[in-house]
């Protein structure tokens, strides 16, 4: 039951995102009113169908993590680092968001099911609960970080069955994903916070922010035949000498190859992604979780004293904004 495995090489990407604000693509949710105006909800958040993810801060010297899967929840050190790690099956008929473990306290990892979505989701978050300490000069903040690829397969076989009941690629019989450390996207951190302590005294609730550009993903999905070395990277050395050879690979010119005698590796791969069937994909900010089958990602966070962080994810198939 071998399947193919996919390796994932990553390119630059520089998203900026305004505290408390939103990317204009998810402005303003759409309402009838006067005119036809459009009227943004005051809280941030899109009209619409969604997903919550509740983010609980815990002390956690005295909290007892129930480790039951189940629900919408998860929890974290009320102060320091943890881990959140997503997986999506397409395979899989899960139709709501689940939690797979809940624990993260102690610099832990929580794991979240997310339900496939051919168009991906609207991601967007925000503070709630009581702030840490209720003055002004002790602010509750979370900062989140990117999402990166940690596993991702393909069910060539499609035997839908067996493999949409998976929640990771960790059986051997699966092929991995390979992700170039070194190489991964990079997208600005977010970061919340729970009141701003220049125009409050640490009460009401912060505005939602858009987040969706630290699940999206933009790189290369590369079959494992390219890789010549079996190293699990690509690297200038899985690029052959005579590389810029018309004759031995045909349409390589289309490459815009700069020097034919030091054919470098994003040239290469162009070159593989003309081949029919392609050999390599391109995706450009696409929802992370439609590169493969099944995808896990992680993304790790620090928490400042936040009791409740709000995740919410719209499916964009059902979410119209301006």
């Amino acid at each position: 039951m071998k399947r193919n495995m996919i390796i994932l090489v990553s390119v630059l990407l520089a998203v900026t995102l305004a505290v408390g604000g939103s990317i204009a693509m998810a402005a303003q949710p759409q309402h009838a009113g006067e005119g036809n105006q459009l009227i943004p909800r005051p809280n941030g958040f899109p009209a619409g169908p969604h997903f919550n993810l509740n983010i609980h801060g815990k002390n956690a010297t005295n909290f007892v993590c129930n480790e039951t899967p189940g629900g919408g929840s998860i929890f974290v050190d009320e102060y320091g680092p943890a881990t959140i790690q997503y997986v999506t099956n397409k395979k899989s008929s899960v139709v709501n968001l689940t939690v797979l473990d809940p624990c993260a306290v102690n610099n832990g990892t929580a794991i979240v099911q997310l339900p496939y979505e051919a168009d991906g989701y609207y991601v967007f978050g925000r503070i709630l609960g009581k702030p840490n300490h209720g003055k002004s000069a002790n602010a509750s903040s979370v900062i989140l970080y990117p999402n990166v690829v940690i596993q991702a397969c393909n069910d060539t076989l499609n035997n839908t069955a067996d493999f949409a009941n998976l929640t990771s690629c960790d059986d051997p019989l699966l092929a991995l994903g390979f992700i170039l450390q070194n190489q991964v996207y990079l997208a600005e951190n977010e970061t919340y916070v729970r009141f701003d302590p220049l125009v409050t005294n640490g009460k009401g609730r912060s505005e939602a922010t858009d987040i969706t550009a630290l699940f999206t993903y933009e790189g290369w999905v590369v079959h494992p035949d390219v890789d010549i070395d079996s190293d699990g990277q690509i690297t200038a050395a899985d690029v052959p000498a005579d590389a810029s050879n018309t004759t031995t690979y045909p349409g390589i010119e289309l490459c815009n190859i700069e020097d034919t005698a030091n054919v470098t590796v994003k040239e290469w791969l162009c070159y593989q992604a003309g081949l029919t069937p392609p050999m390599a994909w391109y995706y450009d900010g696409v929802w992370i979780f439609n590169i493969a089958d099944l995808v896990v990602t992680e993304q790790g966070l620090v928490n400042d004293g936040t009791k409740l962080l709000q995740i919410r994810f719209y499916p964009k198939d059902g979410t119209t904004f301006e």
